[in-house]
C-alpha cells in the first residue's frame, strides 16, 4: 500500500487482505543523530536525520523552509477510540515530526482477563484485537515509507492477559509497550504474584521481540497528593522494575524509565524537578529514559499546558533523555483533538530545536544547592529500599501502604495505596507448573520441555506463531452491527457525495470549537457564553475552558459544540496555489535592479496598519528585498498616486482599499487602471491593490494586476512582483 501526499488515506485500502498481511518490520528503532549538520542557512548540533515529507514549524518560512528533527524519538499519544480515525491522525502527527504513536486507552485495557477477537472499538480504543494491531501497523508501514523515517508503534502490555498481549504483540510488530507489575498492583488491583508470575513472562517475550519496555512508575506522582514529595519512592519503583526487566532477560538498552517531572508552575517548577531530573539519570545510568509532562496539573486552559509542556522539554535537553513523550494540551477534558496532537508534538519539536546544542553552552551546577539536592535524594531513595527490605519485602510494604505515601520519606502521610497479597483480580490463579510443561511459543520464561535441545525451543514441533507467521490464526469482527464497516458506512458516503463536515476526534464528528470573552461576572458570563454559542447554531454546547480576567471586568471561555452543517466540496473549486519565491530568490534578483514601487491608502481611507506590512522592513514588507518603497500615506487620491509614478519611474503601484461602503473599493481599482492607460503607463505598471474584502478575482476584475486580501504578506506580494516583472525582463 502506498500513499500519495495530496489523497487522504483509504481505510479500505488497509483493511484489504489483513489475513495476508505480515509487518515489513519488528522491534525498536531509534533515530540517528548526526552530528553538526548544516540545514538551510545553519549547523544544528542536536538533530538526526532530516525527513522526505513533513509539514516545518510554522516560522520556517523565515529560514528557507527548514525542517531540521531533533534527536530524541517524539511521542504522540492517540485515543480517538476508533481505530480507524486513529490512522488518519496518526499520519498527520508522522508528518509533524512523531515516529512513536502511542493508542492509549478510554478504558481499563488492564481489567481484560484474556484476548479479544473480533470486538469492535478495543474496549473504548485500545488496539487490542488482531484486526486493529494489523490494520494500524499496516498503515504504519505506508506512512512512514511517505515520511522517510521507521515509525515506532506502541500499546499496553498490563492486566490479568499481559502475556497474551505479548505475545500478540510481538507476532504483529508492534515496536514498543508498557509492562510494569507495580502498576497492575498498585492502580488495577491485580493479585501481587499474578502480577509478577506474568510480569516475568511478558518480559522475555518483549525481550526476544526487540520490544522497548516502558515502566510506569510515573504514576505515582501523577496520584500522591503531595506529588513533589514521592520522589524517593519513584527510584524505588524504576529499581524494582528494571531489576525484574534484567532477571527476565531484557536489554538495558530495551528498558525506559518513564519519567515525569512532579510540579508545575506556580510551584518553583525548575527548582524542584530538575534535581530529581539529574539524582534519577545518574542512579540509572545504562538505562533509557522517557521524559512526559505531568498530567495531574492539566487544566482546560491550553495555554497553561502548553507553557508547562515547554518548561518539561527543556528539562528534557538539560538531561540525558531518550524519548521526548508528548500531552495533547486537551488531556482530560475530552478525547484529544486531531490538531491538539499535532499541537503537542510542535510544542516539543519547537521547544527542543529552539534549545539545540544548549549543552555546548551552559554545563549544570553539580556542587552547591544542586548537588546537595541530589545526593539528598538519592540517600533517601536507598533509605527507602532498605525500609522495605527490613519489614519484609515489596509485598509487605504494599500490605502497609507504603507506596504513594505524600510524604517525603522517611515522613510517613499514612494516605499510601493499600493492598492485599492474596486479593485482587486473579486472585488464586497462580498455578505450579507440571514437570512436562510445554510452552506454545519459543520465547518463554522458565522451565519448558521444548527448550532443553539444542536449537530453538519451538522446532520440536515444527516452529511457533512467532517464528512461522502463517500458524497464526486471523478472525476478523464478528459483531455484525458495530464494526469498523457500519462505522465507515456513513463517512464513506458522506465523502463520495463529496460533503465536508468540520470535525476534531471522529470522522465528520461536527464538532467545533468557539472562543468568547463575556464582560460580566464569571457565573453570569458562564451562561451568557453558553447562551450566545446556542444562538450560533450549535448544539450540545459545553465550556471545557474558562479563565477570569477579572471577578467584575469578564472571564474567556472556550466552548464546544456539534455544528450540524454539511457542505459540498464541488461549491469550492480547487485552485493550485503558486508557493512564494524564497527570501534569497526574490532579493537576489530585486537588490541590482533598483525597482521603485509607490504605495498609499487610497480615497478617504486612514487605514495605515495593512499597507505599512506590506511595506516595511520592520514587519518583514517588500523594503528588505531592495525594493524603493514611496509610501504616499493615507486618502490619497488616485491621480496623486498616478502622478508620483509617473515622477518615481515606479514600476508597480500598490494602493490598499479597506472602505468598502457603496462599493468603492471597487471604483478606485478601476479608476487607476483607467488613468494609467490615459497616462500611456499601464504597459510599465504593475498595478497590485490589496485589503481585507479584496481577493485576487475582483482585483483582476477591476483592471489589477493582482490582488491580495487577508493573511497576505510582503513576501506574497514581493514573489508576484518579481515573477512578473521577471518574465517581462525574459520576453
Amino acid at each position: 500500500m502506498k500513499l500519495s501526499s495530496d489523497e487522504k488515506i483509504d481505510i479500505r485500502e488497509v483493511l484489504k487482505d489483513l489475513d495476508k498481511y505480515c509487518p515489513r518490520r519488528k522491534g525498536w528503532t531509534w533515530r540517528k543523530k548526526v552530528e553538526d549538520q548544516k540545514i538551510g542557512p545553519f549547523v544544528y548540533k542536536d538533530t538526526s536525520e532530516n525527513l522526505k515529507n513533513s509539514v516545518p514549524l510554522p516560522a520556517a518560512h523565515y529560514f528557507g523552509n527548514v525542517d531540521p528533527q531533533c534527536d530524541l524519538v517524539i511521542t504522540t499519544e492517540i485515543a480517538s477510540g476508533r481505530f480507524e480515525d486513529d490512522l488518519r491522525r496518526m499520519r498527520m502527527a508522522a508528518w509533524h515530526g512523531a515516529d512513536h504513536i502511542m493508542v492509549i486507552r478510554t478504558t481499563g485495557q488492564s481489567h481484560i482477563d484474556g484476548l479479544i477477537e473480533g470486538t469492535p472499538e478495543g474496549v473504548g480504543g485500545i488496539p487490542v484485537t488482531r484486526k486493529q494491531i494489523r490494520a494500524t501497523r499496516k498503515a504504519l508501514d505506508a506512512i512512514e515509507e511517505e515520511v522517510g523515517r521507521p515509525i515506532n508503534f506502541h500499546s499496553y502490555v498490563s492486566g490479568l492477559a499481559g502475556p497474551e498481549m505479548a505475545v500478540l504483540f510481538a507476532e504483529e510488530g508492534v515496536n514498543g509497550a508498557h509492562q510494569d507489575p507495580q502498576y497492575n498492583v498498585l492502580y488495577r488491583d491485580i493479585n501481587m504474584h499474578r502480577s509478577f508470575v506474568d510480569a516475568a513472562e511478558a518480559k522475555r517475550v518483549l525481550a526476544d521481540g526487540d520490544i522497548l519496555q516502558l515502566d510506569g512508575a510515573h504514576n505515582a506522582n501523577a496520584t500522591a497528593k503531595e506529588a513533589w514529595k514521592v520522589t524517593p519512592e519513584l527510584f524505588v519503583q524504576h529499581a524494582i522494575n528494571c531489576a525484574y526487566s534484567l532477571a527476565a532477560g531484557m536489554q538495558a538498552d530495551l528498558i525506559a524509565l518513564s519519567t515525569v517531572p512532579p510540579t508545575a508552575p506556580p510551584a518553583p517548577k525548575l527548582r524542584l524537578d530538575l534535581p530529581y531530573a539529574v539524582a534519577l539519570r545518574e542512579v540509572f545510568q545504562g538505562f533509557r529514559f522517557r521524559a512526559q509532562q505531568n498530567t495531574r496539573y492539566m487544566e482546560t486552559d491550553t495555554m497553561e499546558t502548553t507553557i508547562t509542556h515547554v518548561l518539561d522539554t527543556m528539562i528534557s535537553r538539560l538531561t540525558p533523555t531518550d524519548i521526548q513523550s508528548t500531552i495533547t494540551p486537551d488531556e482530560g477534558r475530552n478525547i484529544p483533538w486531531h490538531y491538539n496532537n499535532v499541537a503537542g508534538v510542535n510544542t516539543a519539536r519547537q521547544t527542543l530545536m529552539g534549545l539545540d546544542g544548549l549543552m555546548e553552552q551552559i554545563e549544570l551546577k553539580k556542587d552547591g544547592i544542586m548537588g546537595e539536592e541530589v545526593r539528598e535524594m538519592k540517600e533517601r531513595a536507598v533509605l527507602f529500599l532498605e525500609d522495605i527490605l527490613e519489614g519484609g519485602g515489596y509485598y509487605a510494604a504494599v500490605e502497609g501502604g507504603q507506596f504513594v505515601d505524600s510524604g517525603y520519606f522517611p515522613e510517613r502521610r499514612g494516605d499510601g495505596i493499600v493492598r492485599d497479597a492474596e486479593g485482587g483480580d486473579g486472585a488464586g490463579t497462580v498455578i505450579p507448573r507440571e514437570p512436562d510443561y510445554g510452552a506454545p511459543v519459543c520465547s518463554h520464561f522458565g522451565d519448558n520441555i521444548y527448550a532443553r535441545g539444542e536449537g530453538k525451543a519451538c522446532s520440536d514441533y515444527g516452529g511457533c506463531t512467532l517464528c512461522d507467521p502463517s500458524k497464526i490464526q486471523y478472525i476478523d469482527e464478528l459483531d455484525p452491527e458495530d464494526n469498523v464497516e457500519r462505522r465507515l458506512k456513513r463517512p464513506m458516503a458522506e465523502r463520495a457525495a463529496g460533503l465536508l463536515r468540520p470535525e476534531v476526534e471522529r470522522h465528520g464528528d461536527g464538532l467545533v470549537c468557539v472562543t468568547l470573552f463575556v464582560p460580566d461576572k464569571p457565573q453570569i458570563a458562564e451562561a451568557a457564553a453558553l447562551e450566545m454559542a446556542r444562538r450560533m447554531g450549535l448544539q450540545t454546547p459545553e465550556v471545557i475552558s474558562r479563565r477570569i480576567m477579572h471577578p467584575a471586568e469578564g472571564s474567556l471561555f472556550e466552548i464546544k459544540g456539534v455544528l450540524d452543517v454539511a457542505v459540498r466540496r464541488d461549491e469550492f473549486p480547487e485552485t493550485e496555489r503558486e508557493e512564494p519565491l524564497t527570501d534569497a530568490e526574490i532579493e537576489a534578483w530585486v537588490r541590482p535592479r533598483g525597482i521603485h514601487v509607490v504605495a498609499a491608502t487610497v480615497g478617504e481611507d486612514e487605514h495605515s496598519v495593512g499597507l505599512h506590512e506590506i511595506l516595511d522592513i520592520k514587519h518583514g514588507g517588500i523594503e528588505k528585498y531592495g525594493f524603493h518603497c514611496h509610501n504616499l500615506g493615507t486618502s490619497v487620491p488616485i491621480e496623486g498616486v498616478m502622478a508620483a509614478a509617473e515622477e518615481t519611474g515606479a514600476r508597480a503601484v500598490i494602493i490598499s482599499t479597506i472602505v468598502t461602503h457603496a462599493d468603492v473599493h471597487k471604483g478606485h481599482m478601476r479608476r487607476l487602471d483607467e488613468l494609467a492607460r490615459e497616462r500611456n503607463l499601464r504597459d510599465r505598471l504593475l498595478l497590485v491593490a490589496g485589503g481585507t474584502q479584496v481577493t485576487d478575482q475582483l482585483a483582476r476584475e477591476c483592471g489589477m494586476n493582482a490582488g491580495f486580501g487577508r493573511g497576505a504578506t510582503g513576501r506574497d506580494v514581493a514573489s508576484f512582483l518579481v515573477r512578473t516583472l521577471r518574465d517581462e525582463e525574459a520576453g
